[in-house]
């Protein structure tokens, strides 16, 4: 479970562009740190569990980023509004097995389709998790009104955007592999999140 250098450049890239999308137009240091701070664990842990979750399994699992997603984060904020975090991804190079039998073959379509999956939803549950923990500090410092405060609460906005974002079953994202290997998963994770984010932004 290692990350080299190419991939730590990525990674970070793909931070200061989330994190610049997410605070446009302000500039004020503290509240950049702020964004960072909840992007970045946000963002940054949800690639690294899909990556570890995939190494776990056998894979190859590595980073990058997107430069036309990149540009298309700031391009989408600067002349809508809207976040589109999709600024790269974990590139999974899937094992290949040859067997002899059909039976055997079988077998490892199931098993490769329950991987997928789990690969794939270890993503947004990273996020989940960090939105529950963000959530309690929100609570706990609720009759603050200074970082702490702050950072609860787009902590647990940031995460459960990018864990709802995610789990749209449409296209690359990883709701569309859960869909596809296990719509009961989705129905019970997946529905929710998405629903959650779908209020969040505006459309419900």
């Amino acid at each position: 479970m290692k990350i080299d250098l190419r991939e730590t450049i990525h990674l970070v890239a793909s931070l200061v562009v989330l994190t610049v999308a997410f605070a446009y137009p302000s500039t004020d240091s503290t509240f950049l740190a702020i964004i960072a701070l909840t992007v970045g664990s946000g963002f940054i842990l949800h690639e690294l569990g899909h990556k570890f979750t995939a190494q776990r399994y056998g894979y190859t699992a590595i980073y990058e980023a997107s430069p036309m997603g990149l540009l298309l984060a700031i391009f989408l904020k600067l002349v809508t509004g809207v976040v589109f975090a999709a600024p790269g991804a974990v590139m999974i190079r899937k094992r290949q097995s040859y067997y002899s039998t059909d039976d055997e073959r079988y077998y490892d379509i199931l098993t490769q389709s329950r991987e997928t999956w789990k690969i794939a939803l270890a993503g947004p549950l990273v996020n989940v998790a960090l939105a529950v923990v963000f959530i309690a500090m929100l609570i706990l410092f609720s009759s603050d009104s200074g970082l702490m405060k702050n950072m609860g609460f787009y902590g647990a906005y940031v995460n459960i955007f990018l864990a709802g974002f995610n789990m749209i079953p449409f296209g690359p994202l990883d709701g569309a592999k859960v869909f596809k290997h296990n719509p009961i998963i989705w129905g019970f994770v997946g529905l929710p999140l998405v629903l959650m984010f779908l209020i969040l932004s505006g459309f419900l």
